[in-house]
């Protein structure tokens, strides 16, 4: 299949896409770039235009979030155990998203110099929609906070404003 996909695409998809820091990166990037010249990559599957826009999604997403962090760095980056840091994620207290291979990411927004943002974990459990890349997404883009994030309102102090829009987030379809 690779083979195949690499004789369609140009050197320089080419160059992008093994330059993503991940096999799988690579692949969707391939597979995103081809997927707009008309080349029928639904014969490979018909769902993979779709698959490979949803990893372009994440890859932004996690870029716009300054980066993910492994369980370790976070782990050492609080003063805290790696067991810590699950505990956390799992009592909703970090955000953290799927890497695809078991482990977890922990956007970078979410820390600051003296720990995790405060009241985050309040905003964090009062999302409705528990897929943490749905959560990642409402954190970052402006909604209804007069054009701020959910995270500029947390790093303002405006916690109760922050849980407000993320316990809204979901409802009726929004």
């Amino acid at each position: 299949m690779l083979e195949r996909l690499s004789v369609s695409a140009s050197p320089e998809a080419l160059e992008t896409a093994l330059a993503a820091p991940t096999d799988i990166g690579g692949v969707a990037s391939l597979l995103s770039d081809l997927a707009p010249l008309g080349v029928d990559v639904s014969a490979v599957d018909p769902l993979v235009e779709a698959m490979a826009r949803g990893a372009a999604i994440k890859r932004e997403l996690l870029r716009a979030a300054g980066g993910g962090l492994s369980s370790q760095q976070v782990a050492d980056a609080l003063g805290i155990t790696r067991q810590g840091v699950d505990k956390r994620r799992r009592r909703r207290g970090l955000l953290a998203v799927p890497s695809g291979s078991g482990e977890f990411l922990y956007p970078a927004c979410q820390f600051t110099s003296d720990g995790v943002i405060q009241g985050l974990k309040g905003t964090l459990r009062a999302f409705q929609v528990r897929n943490p890349w749905t959560q990642l997404s409402a954190l970052l883009p402006a909604a209804g906070l007069g054009g701020r994030t959910i995270l500029e309102a947390l790093q303002a102090g405006n916690a109760a404003r922050a849980v407000a829009v993320a316990a809204s987030f979901g409802a009726q379809g929004g």
